[in-house]
């Protein structure tokens, strides 16, 4: 038996037009280490942060929006998430270390910005963070104890009209 079309247009159809790649009903589960979960009403893979920020900017307000990066210690309910899965891959990759503090993007590996940060170390002729375990958990305790302010910022905010 053929189901029914729906009457309702899909979210898809009232979303902005990016240069990036955007994915109706498109499933999560590949997109997570733990390769299970339901769809994503829509999948935006964008080109770029100019792509991400002119699409956010364009973004209905009501539509909800979850950002996706490399997908670990991700767990996707079955039933699917509603609104927009923005993933994080190419280009929000880098990782860059200036003095003592790092910057990775969404999209980079845990195990990459531990070796960009030791080999920048290793260079510079700075101690590696991995001969000295407690110096990250002595940077989270400072981190923790100086609040949201103190903790780095992104490098470029993209936001939406009304949030």
């Amino acid at each position: 038996m053929m189901a029914l079309a729906s009457t309702r247009p899909h979210l898809i159809d009232r979303l902005p037009r990016p240069r990036g790649r955007l994915t109706a009903d498109a499933p999560l589960g590949p997109q997570t280490w733990f390769r299970a979960g339901g769809p994503a009403e829509v999948l935006f893979r964008p080109a770029d942060a100019d792509d991400l920020a002119a699409f956010l900017a364009a973004l209905p307000p009501e539509v909800p929006v979850m950002v996706l990066g490399v997908g670990s210690n991700l767990l996707v309910r079955d039933g699917g998430v509603r609104g927009v899965v923005i993933r994080l891959m190419r280009g929000f990759t880098e990782v860059a270390v200036e003095g003592a503090e790092v910057r990775a993007g969404a999209g980079a590996l845990d195990l990459n910005v531990a070796l960009t940060a030791c080999a920048q170390r290793r260079a510079t002729g700075s101690p590696s963070p991995a001969a000295s375990p407690r110096s990250t958990a002595r940077a989270r305790s400072r981190s923790r104890a100086a609040g949201p302010a103190a903790r780095p910022s992104s490098t470029r905010r993209a936001t939406r009209p009304g949030s």
